[in-house]
C-alpha cells in the first residue's frame, strides 16, 4: 500500500468511502456517483472492466487535459493501488495500441497528470483543483521510485515519465542531477514519441543540454501522442 507524506498508509478504500464524490466537479453531469465504481473497476478480477475503467478514469477526471474537482482524489486512488497485483494485467489502455501491463499506463497517466498541471502558471482548472493536484505531485514521485528500474521496459519508461514531471515542485527539484542520467538512458531512447519529447522538454528545463535524439521524431498513429502539448 502507497504511503502518504511518506509514512501515513493510504487506504484507498476509506478514500473511496470518506470523498463526497457527488460535491465535486468531473468532466461531465451526473458522472459523480460513477467515479467509485470506475476507480474499483481497476482492480476487478475481469480484465474487460478493467480496460473500461481505465477509459473511464481518463474521462471521468482528466478529460481533455483538463483538471476537476475529483481529478486530486482520483490519482490519490490510483497511487495506493499503483502496488497491487491486479494493475499488471497486460492490455490495450487508453488511446494507443501497444499492449503494455496496465500499472505502466496507470503511471504514465499520473505523469501527464503531473505534466498537465505544471504546464503552465494557471493550469488548466479552477485554481484550487490545480492546487489540489500539484500538492499530490509528491505522492506520484514516490509511488514512482520503486519502478524507476524495473524489469519490464514499458513500466520502467513510464515510471520515469511519471517521476521527472514532478520534479517542477521546488522540494523535489533536488533530485534532479539524479534523474539526467535516467531520463537520457530511458526516455531519449524510447521508442515512443511521447516519451522522446518529454526528455528533451525535461532535460531542457533543468539546464541540461538534451543532446541528440532518434531521427524518428515524426508521430506515428501508434505513438499516441499531438504533435503539440498539451497531449
Amino acid at each position: 500500500m502507497t504511503t502518504d507524506d511518506g509514512n501515513v498508509p493510504i487506504d484507498p478504500w476509506m478514500l473511496l468511502r470518506e470523498t463526497d464524490w457527488s460535491s465535486i466537479d468531473h468532466c461531465c453531469p451526473d458522472t459523480a456517483p460513477a467515479t467509485p465504481v470506475v476507480l474499483a473497476g481497476l482492480l476487478d478480477v475481469d480484465e474487460d472492466v478493467q480496460r473500461t475503467a481505465i477509459r473511464n478514469l481518463a474521462q471521468l477526471v482528466t478529460h481533455g487535459n483538463s483538471i476537476y474537482g475529483a481529478t486530486a482524489p482520483a490519482a490519490r486512488f490510483v497511487i495506493a493501488v499503483l502496488g497491487h497485483s491486479r494493475t499488471t494485467t497486460s492490455g490495450v489502455y487508453f488511446h494507443e495500441e501497444r499492449r503494455r501491463p496496465m500499472r505502466a499506463a496507470l503511471l504514465q497517466w499520473l505523469g501527464d497528470l503531473a505534466f498537465d498541471a505544471t504546464y503552465d502558471e494557471d493550469g488548466p482548472g479552477e485554481p484550487d483543483d490545480v492546487a489540489a493536484v500539484r500538492a499530490v505531485l509528491p505522492l506520484i514521485y514516490e509511488a514512482a521510485r520503486p519502478y524507476l528500474f524495473d524489469a519490464d521496459l514499458l513500466i520502467r519508461e513510464a515510471a520515469v515519465h511519471a517521476a521527472a514531471t514532478t520534479l517542477v515542485v521546488p522540494e523535489l527539484a533536488v533530485h534532479i542531477p539524479e534523474f539526467v542520467p535516467l531520463v537520457r538512458s530511458t526516455l531519449s531512447t524510447s521508442e515512443y514519441r511521447g516519451h522522446r519529447y518529454l526528455a528533451k522538454r525535461c532535460l531542457v528545463t533543468w539546464g541540461v543540454e538534451p543532446g541528440p535524439l532518434p531521427d524518428s521524431l515524426i508521430s506515428r498513429p501508434e505513438d499516441g501522442y499531438s504533435d503539440d502539448p498539451p497531449f
